[in-house]
């Protein structure tokens, strides 16, 4: 528990009292009353954080469960409000209704301001994307994010209706509205706020009413690094991405939102009928913050500049059946049913729970066949029965599996 060191020293003086004894027990018996009626969440309950959705019972994992999990919450925090997402800066409310125009008449640009070319994050025609950064853009306390309407004043362009999207905080002497700041550590994270909307492998997001609170980690120090407010980020994506020219019927291209491509599990191969393409690996945010998913393109093998860049999009990944993924661990391309075709086997981390020292995670694999008219499908069952039997932790451990199965794709 939080209070234990505190608890110890108390201990430490009734034993120097002339009737510790009986104090002693009855400190005791308070201490293991409080321990057993305390809340203590562990994440490891078979849930992911944003869906509470049922993950399948392998019998193979052991339960982890672990006393490291003990102190990670020792009480119930109270329900997100609204009001948790408001910050104070310079004696002003900060929140989803702050009026970008009235910040920059009471406290101006800071110092830095045209020589970052004016804050520019991203932008098209319509609008840009900038950063407000205080006291000065070399060492901000503070930075917030916003998008404003590009308009012509004269011949000059300039920022025209303009909102908060976003606010970053860049030092530890600014707290949230529950007191946690940079520098503290993961365990008062989840002291102060308990189970998460969302898991990432370096962020707690907590949601509410279109709002997230984004609590980022180093994973060497388990200390807090950055504390992100989004106000109006689906609003933005939304305006700046529908001003983006799209041609009509155009495959989406993952080198945009909302994928990342995963460059280390992304390869250029030969595959039956497709010749020389790029097996192109990424993770899909989706646009409600929900999970974070593995999704798998073939590309055309070029670096000019073409028209329709993707030439195939996958079936669904078993793996995101439920589950976020942390990320894609291995790939391999492989005639794995002896018909002349090939599939290709995936194995990808996801992320289980979180403790006070990071997330914890366990592998899922998939595998893809390929079919006489070249394209892919799964076979779900014997998906789960890879998992279920915890034939998925390498890629040899899949390969042999799979090996000793009669598999007919039609």
């Amino acid at each position: 528990m939080a209070n234990d060191d505190y608890k110890l020293e108390m201990r430490k003086k009734m034993y120097r009292q002339s009737y510790g004894y009986l104090i002693m027990m009855l400190v005791m018996i308070l201490t293991l009353t409080a321990c057993s009626s305390s809340s203590i969440h562990d994440y490891n309950s078979g849930e992911t954080a944003t869906t509470k959705t049922k993950q399948e019972d392998t019998g193979y994992y052991p339960d982890k469960k672990a006393d490291k999990a003990k102190n990670v919450i020792s009480d119930d925090p109270k329900l997100l409000q609204d009001e948790d997402f408001e910050i104070s800066y310079r004696s002003h409310k900060i929140d989803k209704n702050t009026d970008i125009k009235e910040l920059i008449h009471k406290w101006g640009y800071s110092e830095g301001f045209e020589a970052n070319n004016r804050g520019y994050c991203s932008g098209n025609g319509t609008y840009r994307r900038w950063s407000l950064s205080y006291p000065n853009y070399e060492d901000p306390e503070i930075d917030f994010v916003v998008l404003s309407k590009i308009e012509l004043e004269g011949e000059e362009l300039v920022d025209g209706e303009s909102y908060l999207v976003a606010v970053s905080l860049e030092n530890p002497k600014f707290k949230t509205k529950r007191g946690l700041k940079i520098g503290d550590t993961l365990g008062k994270v989840l002291q102060l706020y308990g189970q998460p909307s969302t898991i990432t492998n370096r962020s707690l997001v907590y949601s509410k009413n279109g709002l997230h609170l984004s609590i980022n980690w180093d994973t060497k120090t388990e200390k807090v690094n950055n504390i992100f407010i989004e106000y109006n980020m689906e609003k933005s994506v939304k305006q700046q991405r529908s001003a983006d020219y799209v041609e009509e019927d155009a495959q989406p291209d993952p080198d945009l939102e909302p994928y990342t491509i995963q460059r280390e599990q992304s390869f250029t191969t030969t595959l039956n009928g497709w010749g020389e393409v790029k097996f192109i690996s990424t993770l899909k945010d989706e646009d409600t913050n929900d999970l974070i998913q593995a999704k798998f393109f073939l590309e055309v093998n070029s670096d000019k500049n073409v028209g329709n860049k993707i030439l195939y999009e996958f079936p669904e990944f078993y793996g995101n059946k439920g589950r976020m993924i942390d990320r894609i661990k291995a790939v391999s391309f492989k005639d794995l049913n002896q018909d002349g075709c090939t599939d290709i086997v995936i194995i990808a981390d996801y992320i289980t729970g979180v403790n006070a020292h990071g997330i914890e995670t366990l592998p899922v694999a998939g595998i893809y066949f390929q079919k006489k008219d070249k394209t892919y499908t799964t076979l779900p069952e014997l998906d789960k029965s890879i998992n279920q039997t915890g034939h998925n932790r390498t890629l040899q451990n899949v390969i042999q599996y799979v090996s000793k199965q009669r598999i007919n794709v039609q």
